[in-house]
Parts: structure tokens; sequence; C-alpha cells
């Protein structure tokens, strides 16, 4: 007689949680090992995710959200999941659906399955919404994202007011909230993301002690109201230098990490940057933009304690006139990252520049990639076949021979 594996003696905890690990598809196809593995994966606690069409097709040729196949595979797996006193990891949702779908069936699931982190993007194929519930309430979830739902601001107090340990908050192109006011003693929120609320242009009020982190991208807001957030530390802002004005200088003085993406901007707004003493890594992306390197030379003059510098950018139309050793004489940088550096005229001066006044510096990354492809499909074709890149890249390699104490990346 055979001896039974290992794993089998394992008891059916312990298998539980080895079958969450895996994805839902993974973990049901172990269904058929044996009779004591039929219906152990109905008791899976991992993360659920019908992510559009990739995880739609691991069923099958199935379309999208709007194939009743497809909702009917959701509706399938959701079902065959027993409710335990373990709760489920995550549950995701990205996909196009009819605006009839049971989606409060889903969350339905997710408040008996005490979801943790639940990330519901719907796009309709209709114009639409579906309304998030403003009686949803669920004491398991700490982290939710929705993105292209109905929801207004009353709605969006209820909702913090029925999710007593929420940590991360994101919301997307719900274009509806007109205002927004997030506050409350009893908020443990750490993360809030703002992201393409293009009707956000009454108020935004944030008064949250626990705050770490907040993201933006607001477009055209009339005010914006910080009360303390002691422990504020991260801030990103989109497409809104804008916004600076209506941050208080104590805000800005507690970041560690700043996050900027730069389009048309006013030149004299960089002339007035409130400093930002505890500030240690900068991230800041270039799109349509033409003031050539200003934004990063004003910041390193406002940031002495900056440790890391992240340049994403693409090309520079005017000339790079304002020379960092002008501005910073003595810089504490210990990394620069660039990213989109082509090894054009104004990229090198700059370059140069830095090189001569971040005495301090230990570590250059440069890449040649075009910043905009980065994670895309086509970014490896790019690099495998682009002249443009090979360039640069032989150009950056050179350089590197000639600062031998620094360490160069160069991807």
């Amino acid at each position: 007689m055979a001896s039974e594996d290992g794993i089998s003696k394992l008891p059916d905890e312990i298998l539980i949680c080895i079958l969450s690990r895996l994805t839902i598809k993974e973990a049901a196809k172990t269904s058929i090992l044996a009779s004591r593995w039929r219906y152990l994966w109905t008791f899976f606690s991992g993360c659920l995710d019908f992510n559009d069409l990739v995880y739609m097709k691991s069923f099958g040729p199935l379309g999208d959200g709007r194939d009743p196949r497809s909702l009917r595979c959701i509706d399938q797996v959701l079902g065959s999941l027993k409710v335990t006193d373990q709760s489920l990891e995550e549950l995701r949702i990205c996909l196009d659906i009819d605006p009839n779908c049971d989606v409060d069936s889903w969350l339905k699931f997710a408040t008996q399955k005490r979801v943790q982190r639940l990330d519901l993007q719907l796009r309709l194929c209709k114009s639409e919404w579906y309304n998030f519930p403003s009686h949803f309430v669920s004491r398991s979830l700490t982290s939710l994202r929705l993105a292209s739902v109905y929801l207004n601001k009353e709605g969006l107090e209820n909702l913090l007011c029925h999710c007593p340990f929420l940590e991360v908050l994101t919301l997307e192109k719900i274009r509806i909230l007109t205002s927004i006011r997030v506050s409350g003693l009893s908020l443990k929120l750490n993360y809030l993301q703002l992201d393409s609320l293009v009707k956000l242009k009454d108020h935004l009020e944030v008064d949250v002690s626990n705050l770490i982190s907040f993201e933006e991208t607001i477009f055209g807001l009339s005010t914006t109201c910080f009360e303390p957030v002691p422990i504020l530390a991260d801030k990103m802002l989109r497409e809104g230098f804008f916004s600076l004005s209506f941050v208080p200088d104590d805000v800005f003085g507690r970041l560690r990490t700043l996050k900027l993406e730069i389009r048309k901007m006013p030149e004299a707004v960089f002339y007035s940057i409130p400093e930002l003493p505890n500030l240690k890594h900068l991230d800041i992306s270039f799109h349509i933009y033409t003031y050539g390197f200003l934004p990063c030379v004003a910041f390193l003059k406002a940031c002495p304690s900056l440790y890391k510098l992240t340049v994403q950018s693409t090309r520079s139309i005017s000339p790079y006139e304002r020379k960092v050793k002008k501005h910073s004489a003595h810089l504490s940088l210990r990394v620069a990252e660039l990213v989109g550096f082509l090894w054009l005229r104004d990229d090198v001066k700059f370059l140069l520049d830095l090189l001569e006044s971040a005495t301090l510096l230990e570590k250059i990354i440069i890449d040649p990639g075009r910043a905009y492809l980065l994670g895309k499909p086509g970014e490896k074709f790019y690099r495998k076949n682009s002249w443009e890149y090979k360039s640069a890249r032989t150009r950056a390699i050179e350089l590197a021979a000639k600062f031998p104490h620094l360490e160069f990346v160069i991807p």
C-alpha cells in the first residue's frame, strides 16, 4: 500500500491556509485531487480578483462584465465560498458591467465574509452609474477603493461613520462629489487618495489625526482646509501647484515624501515654494512643460534634508538656464533617479550641475527609457529596438566611467 504523502497528513486548517495563498482558480482545481479535497477550496480566505478580462478568461472564452456568462462566473464563485469565522483578505472587481447587474449582492457577500480590502471599479456601458449604498456597514474593512460609482457628500460621511476601522480610502472618477469632508475623532484613516474628481469644486476638508499620506488629483478647487494632521508624512499632488497655497506650512513642514505631476503652471509659482525641512524623497513628473528643470531647482532649494530625488521627464521645451549650484550650494542629496533621460542638452547640463552641487551624492540611477512607457506593453520592445534608447544608455555608461566613486545603475 502506497504511503500517504506528507501534505495530506496536514490538518484541514493548514491546507485551507495554503490554498488561500493561491488564486481562486488554482485553489478550485485541487477539488479533483481526492474526496477530502473536494470542498476545501470553498473555505478560501485569500484575495478574490475579478480584474476585467484577465481573471474572467481564466475560466474560459468569456466576454466582458456585460456578458451574462461573466456575471454568472462571479456569482457562482461568490456563492460557492463558505461563510466562516475567517475573514476574506480582499475582493477586487474591476469590470465593464450592465446597469442592471446585481452589485448589491457582491457588497452583501463582502459584508458576510468580512472582507478586509474592497476594490470596486465599475465601468458601465451606459450613462447610469451604480449608486453605492449609504447604509453599507463593515467592521472588518480596512481598505476601500471606489471608482466610477455614485456617491455624494452625505453618502461618503455615512460610509466613514459605518466603517470604523477603515485605514485606506481611495475615491476615483466619482463625478458627482462637489465637496468632501473627511473628519472625525474616531476615524482611523491613514491614507487618503482623491483621483480625478472633476466635480469637486466647492470645498475639501481633511481633519484626521492619524493621516499619514494624502494624494490628490483635483481641478479648480475653490477652498481646501487642513485641520491639524500631526503625523501627515506623505503627499502627492497631480496637476495642481495651486494646491500648495491651500495647505498650511506646518503640514508641508512634516512631509517626508512628496510626489508631484507637473503640467502647465505659471513660472512665478516656483519662486514661492514653502520650505520642506523634513522632506526625504521628492518625486517629480514632467508632462507638457515649458520651464525646463526649474521645478527641480526650486524644490532642491526648499528641501535642505532631501535624501532622494526622482525625476520623470519628457522633453523640455525651453532652454535650461537656471543652474542648481546657484540655488542650492549645499545639497544633502544621496540618491538621484532620472527617468526619461534622453541625453539632450538640457538633460546633460542639469545632471552636471547636480554632480557638482550634490557633494554627498552616492548613487545615480539613469533610465533612458521613455517615462510614459514604463510598465506598459511597449516598454520591452522600445528598450530592445529603439536607437534613441540604446544611444542614451551608451552615453550614460560612458559618464559612469568618469565618476568611479559613484554607484551608477543604468537599466
